[in-house]
């Protein structure tokens, strides 16, 4: 009999930012074996056709904690690598035609920044603009220098988007993965830039990904103040991260 439900585990060393690291080992194990490794990451999670909407992956995500912290006791971290699959399709919303003549403050970005992005798209008058038309573009993911200008406009909407962005009458995080880990109790830990490279990767999330922190002795808090009001528990410090936290009641 098949299983109903699998996650696949890679053994590392530190927590993976990008998907591509892991997929283009052999064996994803840490380079001094599994017994030295000190971060288990969930970074894929498959269930059987017709299992669509059944909550089995957080059932599957505590029974791997379990079986790997009794089996393997120098692992010590259990994150996620996680896909924002909504992340594109919502940009392309928010960049109406009033954010691309005037930015919105709800997200900040500094002006050396944003002049190194408008430098890439001569006759560009906002940032907006610029990304937008660099995003709808051909090319601009084999461009190091486009690249390099993107990182951090697009680590910074994505951290906005999955602290800030709600489903409609919720507190609930509109992204379903990010709402799927910090309901179980998990951290918002990082976003993580060109984190998967892969055609769907750059068509859902412009490559984002995220990583979803399982800090053992606060996945009961973070998940009844998640549920209770919608409170987002962090851990880390990225500089993204912290930075939409500040006009959300997060757990630090």
């Amino acid at each position: 009999m098949e299983p109903l439900v699998f996650v696949w585990v890679a053994l590392t060393d530190d927590i993976s930012g990008d998907v591509q690291s892991i997929l283009q080992q052999r064996e994803p194990t840490s380079a001094l074996g599994e017994n030295s490794a000190k971060c288990a990451i969930f970074y894929s999670i498959n269930s059987q056709p017709g299992l669509s909407g059944v909550d089995l992956g957080n059932f599957l995500i505590k029974r791997v904690v379990a079986v790997l912290r009794a089996e393997l006791p120098n692992i010590n971290v259990f994150c996620t690598l996680s896909p924002m699959p909504r992340f594109r399709a919502w940009l392309d919303q928010w960049l109406t035609q009033e954010c691309l003549a005037s930015p919105p403050k709800e997200v900040t970005i500094d002006k050396k920044t944003q002049d190194q992005l408008l430098s890439r798209v001569p006759g560009a008058t906002t940032w907006t603009a610029a990304l937008k038309h660099i995003i709808d573009s051909h090319g601009w993911t084999s461009d190091q220098q486009v690249l390099d200008a993107m990182e951090p406009i697009v680590r910074a909407l994505g951290a906005h988007y999955l602290v800030n962005t709600k489903r409609r009458k919720s507190h609930s995080a509109f992204d379903p993965v990010a709402n799927f880990h910090l309901r179980n109790g998990a951290c918002l830990h990082r976003v993580n830039w060109r984190g998967n490279t892969s055609y769907s990767g750059l068509r859902q999330s412009l490559g984002l990904m995220c990583n979803y922190n399982y800090v053992l002795d606060r996945i009961e808090d973070n998940n009844e103040n998640y549920v209770r009001d919608g409170t987002i528990a962090v851990s880390g410090n990225d500089p993204y991260v912290v930075a939409a936290m500040r006009s959300f009641p997060a757990k630090l």
